[in-house]
């Protein structure tokens, strides 16, 4: 009876040890699901966990705070951020930090190469040349269209976004029309649906082509291997007028845009030196820049000047200097306390001024006349940063701050941590 009744003892033990072992590979192998399902190719949606943010309420001119990433505003409630593999969004606009994301979309392992914003449309390009479309309001993809992979290797917005967001390659807005321009092809979509349009083959292959889409709706795409700058319509792909061009290098520069890139009223070019201006206000380009003969007004050609409303802006010493853009015909000047000020961004009826003491002037654009005037840093922060991009638009302006523009590392290139100043003006 003694024995008998050790005999489960052991067999107790042992059942125990086997279940142990086989919970240990259960869990080893849940492990290794997880692992699997975090890395695998695929999408991360993460949906909003709140109420859509509510358009910001007017303010005094004030900087409102910094953040870590330059955002895109969309639909004048959220903030459009880009990393490597992700896009997000946050809100309210005048947050002075960068919040919990509202929304966010992630893929793996292809890498965001830029972002656009139609109405409550925010459009992705991928690496893979892998095109989504996300509703603003929700964060869901709604549309995906297969486009031509770009040459370009991947993400290049660096800590930021910033260039993935205000410049990205290859990618346009046209009114409800984006654009995606190729090596091989300039493809049109719906921004709404994803339905492709007209298609245009290149006449070469080459790297991503860099362009813009003009406030009438027409389409240009830069290729090296082009003897014009020809313009398309944005909505059927015809032709629409066209810039002759010299052989050589090419730096074009478009002006006075409504988004990054979209809807520009003017464009500038730079070949070999020799510069010239074009303004999109008829059936073909019109040449200008040159000042009228006997006027003070600045010409549109000149590397430094801005294009707002049909006027020519650049600083000219220590004054600010409009004048028509079509005729150069001197318009008004306004006096600034001290040199070396410089114009860093434009938005519909407003110039903005950086002096060299970090001050943000606002100025009218019809009239020169000062609207607000601030310290452009936040609380003590010292005032010794380069601007980088700057982003202008609904009375705000975000501007990165670099340290070292020339840098590779980072945490040289940037100012702080938190390189982007956001101000409303």
């Amino acid at each position: 009876m003694r024995r008998t009744g050790k005999v489960p003892t052991v067999v107790g033990s042992a059942r125990r040890r086997v279940i142990a072992v086989l919970a240990g590979l259960v869990l080893v192998a849940g492990a290794g699901l997880v692992v699997y399902r975090v890395f695998a190719p695929g999408e991360v949606f993460a949906e909003p966990s709140s109420g859509y943010p509510a358009a910001p309420t007017p303010r005094p001119a004030a900087v409102l705070g910094t953040l870590p990433a330059a955002p895109l505003i969309v639909d004048g409630r959220l903030r459009v951020v880009a990393d490597k593999r992700q896009v997000r969004a946050d809100g309210p606009v005048d947050s002075r930090y960068l919040n919990t994301p509202y929304w966010s979309f992630r893929r793996w392992p292809a890498e965001l190469v830029g972002v656009v914003a139609a109405g409550t449309t925010v459009v992705t390009r991928w690496s893979d040349g892998e095109l989504v479309g996300l509703d603003a309001r929700t964060g869901r993809a709604t549309w995906r269209a297969k486009g031509e992979k770009p040459t370009s290797p991947g993400y290049a917005g660096r800590r930021t976004g910033a260039q993935t967001v205000y410049e990205p390659p290859g990618l346009f807005l046209a009114g409800n029309t984006v654009v995606v321009a190729g090596a091989t092809a300039t493809q049109a979509y719906d921004a709404t649906t994803g339905a492709a349009g007209w298609h245009d083959p290149a006449p070469c292959g080459g790297p991503d082509p860099a362009g813009f889409t003009t406030a009438d709706n027409r389409v240009a795409v830069l290729r090296a291997c082009d003897t014009a700058i020809t313009l398309l319509d944005a909505g059927s792909g015809a032709a629409a007028g066209s810039i002759a061009r010299s052989a050589g290098d090419l730096a074009a520069e478009p002006l006075d845009c409504a988004a990054p890139r979209s809807g520009c009223a003017g464009l500038r070019l730079d070949q070999g030196g020799h510069r010239t201006a074009w303004l999109f206000d008829g059936q073909q380009p019109r040449q200008v820049g040159e000042a009228a003969e006997g006027s003070t007004g600045p010409g549109l050609a000149a590397a430094d000047a801005w294009l707002v409303d049909g006027l020519t802006v650049r600083v000219d010493g220590t004054a600010v200097v409009a004048a028509n853009a079509g005729d150069g015909a001197a318009r008004w000047r306004h006096d600034l306390a001290g040199p070396d000020a410089q114009v860093i961004a434009v938005q519909p009826g407003t110039i903005h001024v950086l002096t060299a003491d970090r001050d943000l002037i606002t100025l009218d654009a019809a009239t020169g006349a000062e609207r607000s005037r601030i310290r452009y840093t936040y609380f003590a922060e010292r005032t010794n940063w380069v601007p980088g991009y700057t982003y202008a638009v609904r009375g705000f302006v975000l501007t990165e701050r670099l340290a070292e523009p020339a840098a590779e590392d980072d945490a040289d290139y940037y100012f702080d941590a938190q390189p982007v100043l956001l101000a409303r003006s």
